[in-house]
């Protein structure tokens, strides 16, 4: 056996670990720990990894936090349900983006599942000069939701949550909410996006 002779021990103190060969206690060496595995150098370019990422098909989010300037709103396809027991939901942002900062400082969110017929709604709040305040929803029908965060009519559901937690990760902040409404909305099909376009099922 690896190990060392612990001649020490005496009876009753043998650790619950060693093993006794030819009436000498002998405990386990610790394991080594690993050597590190140096990561491997990209053999891609930021432009192929966002083309490959965009041939998978998402459906497209606006998420509306509430504020004491008025609301606001940032378009986010990195959108995905956690857990449903605790049920738990997740966007992915920027960490330096305007939309991570505004939620941080909502600690609420609703996240509004777009319909096919609101491309230019997704538009509109993907730009980085997009308004916000009441004024930026003025020109679509929406409700105040349980978060306060704005709820947009047309949608296929909505998903309101308060902030639970935030996990940076790389360049990006996972920020998981704890889910208190959900609705099914009217539209009757979802806004899709792949390879940089908009499509509708």
């Amino acid at each position: 056996m690896t190990g060392w002779f612990d001649g020490t021990a005496g009876v009753g103190t043998v650790p619950p670990d060693a093993t006794m060969i030819l009436g000498h206690r002998f405990v386990a060496a610790p394991a080594a720990p690993p050597e590190p595995v140096p990561a491997p150098a990209p053999g891609f370019t930021s432009r192929q990894l966002r083309d490959v990422m965009g041939q998978f098909a998402t459906g497209v989010t606006v998420v509306t936090m509430p504020g004491v300037d008025g609301p606001s709103a940032v378009t986010v396809n990195s959108f995905t349900s956690l857990s449903l027991d605790p049920a738990l939901a997740m966007v992915c942002l920027r960490t330096r983006s305007r939309g991570a900062a505004d939620l941080r400082a909502a600690a609420r969110f609703a996240v509004n599942i777009l319909g096919a017929g609101q491309g230019d709604l997704c538009a509109l709040f993907a730009s980085s000069d997009r308004p916000s305040g009441h004024q930026a929803f003025a020109a679509f029908p929406h409700r105040t939701g349980r978060t306060g965060a704005p709820l947009l009519d047309g949608t296929v559901g909505h998903v309101e949550c308060v902030l639970e937690s935030q996990v940076p990760v790389g360049d990006h902040t996972l920020f998981v909410g704890a889910v208190l409404a959900v609705e099914t909305g009217s539209a009757d099909g979802p806004l899709v996006f792949h390879g940089g376009r908009y499509f509708t099922t």
